[in-house]
C-alpha cells in the first residue's frame, strides 16, 4: 500500500506549480498515476468495483457545482478530487475537502480583508488541495 499512498502524494503535488503559474493542470501524468495506485491496490487485494467507483464521486460533484455556478470550480480541480477520491478512498477525499475549504476560507477572509482578493475574484484551487491532502492525514 505504500506504492498507492507514494502514487496520492504525487499526484496532488505535481499540478500545484502549474495550476499557479499558468492555470493549467496536465491530465496525462495524473492518468497515469491513478492507474498505477489502482494497479496497486488490486495487487493487494483491497479493491472493490462499488467502493472504487463511489471514491470518484466527489470528483463528479465537484464538476457539476462547477459547472452550475459559473465555473467556481475548474475542471483540473474536479479533476485532482476525483483521482483522490478513486486513489485514497471517499473517507479520504472528504476529509481532504473539509480542510481545504477552511484553508480557503481563512485565505480569502484575509485578502479580501487587506483588498488584495475581490468578490469575484478567482485563486488557484490546487495548491489548497495539497495542503487539504496534508491535512487529512493528520485528520
Amino acid at each position: 500500500m505504500f506504492v498507492l499512498h507514494i502514487c496520492s502524494l504525487i499526484f496532488i503535488l505535481y499540478p500545484v506549480y502549474g495550476d499557479v503559474r499558468t492555470q493549467e493542470i496536465r491530465l496525462f501524468p495524473g492518468l497515469c498515476l491513478i492507474a498505477a495506485g489502482v494497479l496497486a491496490r488490486t495487487a493487494a487485494g483491497e479493491i472493490s468495483g462499488a467502493a472504487w467507483l463511489l471514491g470518484g464521486l466527489p470528483g463528479v460533484l465537484s464538476f457539476l457545482i462547477g459547472r452550475l455556478f459559473g465555473a467556481c470550480i475548474g475542471g483540473g480541480d474536479s479533476f485532482l478530487i476525483g483521482g483522490i477520491g478513486l486513489l485514497e478512498g471517499i473517507n479520504f477525499c472528504w476529509r481532504m475537502l473539509a480542510v481545504s475549504s477552511g484553508i480557503v476560507f481563512i485565505f480569502s477572509m484575509g485578502m479580501m480583508a487587506v483588498g488584495k482578493l475581490r468578490r469575484k475574484s478567482k485563486v488557484p484551487g490546487t495548491p489548497f488541495l495539497a495542503l487539504g491532502y496534508l491535512g487529512a492525514w493528520l485528520l
